[in-house]
């Protein structure tokens, strides 16, 4: 089981593999468009470290995971690659390198109230 980051421009998939887009205009897009290719990367890394685990991006990277433990070989689709691109960011929260903030609710579980006397 693999993940590949590919160039939507030129890669080409097979008709069985699993593709998913991850550029502009997913939920996996890097906000950040503007400046250094590798400052941009490290930007998105931090925002997504910043995002709850119950957010949409999280939801779609904990969902890539689960295909890829169940040995789904992945292809992440976007236009920088081969430069420096946020695909492999999101390769590395794929593989747990990268963890989201944990959310309110995972917190507050956690918390027992007070007994009321």
């Amino acid at each position: 089981m693999t993940i590949k980051v590919r160039n939507l421009n030129i890669w080409k998939a097979k008709e069985d593999e699993f593709v998913e887009f991850v550029g502009k205009g997913s939920v996996l897009e890097n906000p950040y468009t503007k400046g250094c290719k590798r400052k941009l990367n490290d930007e998105f890394k931090k925002y997504l470290k910043d995002l709850p685990e119950d957010s949409p991006q999280w939801q779609r990277i904990i969902y890539l995971r689960h295909l890829h433990e169940g040995g789904e070989n992945l292809n992440l689709l976007c236009t920088c690659y081969p430069d420096p691109c946020h695909s492999n960011v999101i390769c590395d929260a794929i593989n747990g390198r990268i963890k989201p903030k944990k959310s309110i609710n995972a917190v507050c579980e956690g918390v027992k109230s007070p007994n009321k006397v």
